[in-house]
């Protein structure tokens, strides 16, 4: 029988292409991106992965305990790798906490929120996915071509390394298991829930790189 995520291939292998050949990306890849859009970029990141890793531990409350604390070490992990950036591109905490969240950023957690709260924890984790499949997608292919910024090289290979490429199997493993006990009904709602947080990866991107305000 085939995994659930071999169905979602397909929809990831888009997502990531776009991404690729979106400004924001390609000016990181060059090197050519303004330091105060990618400064932008990590402060609505923030945001996200505050919500991001309180959402982890929230799914995880109704999992079996060893895919719980799974879950819940992916949530830690994902925001603690951001940290050393912050530091070297001179963020503080009263910066992150004082800047108000933008439109796509909000859309997307309420989103995350939305999908785990009507729909329950397989659909959630589902949610969920796309941010790891996707950057771990990008890191690979873009930490090679070596962009001559060294904070912007540091990026990609933080989600291009070892750790990163575990974690995004562990997060994929944890979702195929909850589709593998669902109905029929959950699964497209699973599916449904991924597709949508694949618009907002990409709308994420266009986002950081307009400064989008409301």
């Amino acid at each position: 029988m085939d995994k659930f995520t071999d169905q979602l291939t397909d929809i990831m292998t888009a997502t990531r292409q776009a991404s690729i050949n979106h400004p924001f990306i390609q000016a990181l890849s060059r090197g050519t991106l303004p330091l105060s859009i990618f400064r932008y970029y990590l402060i609505q990141d923030n945001h996200y992965l505050t919500a991001f890793n309180h959402l982890h531990r929230l799914a995880a409350q109704n999992l079996p305990k060893n895919e719980a604390i799974i879950l819940i070490h992916l949530g830690e992990g994902e925001d603690a790798a951001q940290q050393q950036i912050h530091q070297e591109i001179g963020l503080t905490q009263k910066e992150l906490q004082n800047t108000s969240i933008a439109p796509a950023s909000y859309a997307y957690i309420t989103h995350m929120y939305y999908q785990l709260g009507q729909y329950g924890t397989a659909v959630g984790c589902a949610g969920l996915l796309p941010c790891y499949w996707l950057y771990s997608e990008v890191g690979l292919r873009l930490a090679k071509k070596k962009s001559p910024v060294a904070l912007y090289q540091e990026f990609f290979d933080s989600y291009a390394g070892q750790d990163f490429t575990t974690s995004t199997k562990q997060m994929k493993q944890i979702v195929n298991q909850q589709a593998a006990i669902s109905d029929n009904l959950t699964r497209q709602r699973m599916k449904r829930a991924f597709v949508i947080s694949c618009h907002y990866e990409r709308a994420f991107w266009q986002m950081a790189y307009t400064r989008e305000q409301w």
